[in-house]
């Protein structure tokens, strides 16, 4: 009897473990509340800011001197810390509205912020 108590609690633990594994873990989410989301909002400043500072030719016809409006949505993934995938509203020079999309690595253990993706936004912006 006490081995098809065991076997049937290893049974369950091994089918959670799978629906965790193949099911959430390492999944992009949906942000919620991004637009009241200080630290969402604060990582996206931090992703003009730094593009901002991303050396440029001078010849290049570039988005350059962007200033940073909103971000307008977000995604997380649990990675080797965290991936923020973020559509972000900036002025362009002129004062124009441009949305762009960026990607972050935060890990907070270290301290560390990393942009790694930076551009115009290629889909279509979903109402907020």
């Amino acid at each position: 009897m006490a081995n098809l108590s065991t076997l049937v609690t290893f049974a369950i633990v091994i089918l959670i473990s799978c629906f965790v594994a193949n099911g959430m873990l390492g999944a992009r989410t949906k942000v919620d509340h991004v637009k009241t989301n200080k630290m969402i909002q604060e990582i996206g400043r931090y992703s003009v800011d730094e593009y901002n500072r991303l050396p440029r030719s001078t010849t290049a016809n570039d988005e350059g001197g962007l200033r940073f409006s909103r971000v307008v949505e977000a995604e997380q993934q649990v990675v080797s810390g965290m991936k923020y995938y973020m559509k972000i509203e900036a002025l362009t020079k002129s004062g124009d509205p441009k949305v762009f999309e960026s990607v972050v690595v935060v890990k907070p253990w270290l301290r560390s912020k990393q942009l790694v993706k930076f551009g115009p936004s290629q889909g279509v912006l979903r109402p907020v």
